[in-house]
């Protein structure tokens, strides 16, 4: 699997920080789900289209 890079806006990583200094793990996990793995899944999407493109060609 290809290395994935995330980015978090400016209310993302207060977020994060919030969540760190908090030690919430139910919102801890609410926001990988939502932050996180929703980024995760739209690159490897992006990358099965692009494969599936190039093998049309």
């Amino acid at each position: 699997m290809p290395k994935i890079s995330v980015t978090l806006d400016e209310q993302q990583q207060a977020e994060l920080q919030m969540l760190l200094a908090d030690e919430n793990g139910a919102a801890a996990l609410r926001f990988l789900k939502e932050v996180i793995w929703s980024q995760v899944k739209a690159v490897r999407r992006k990358a099965l289209r692009g494969h599936l493109e190039a093998g049309q060609r």
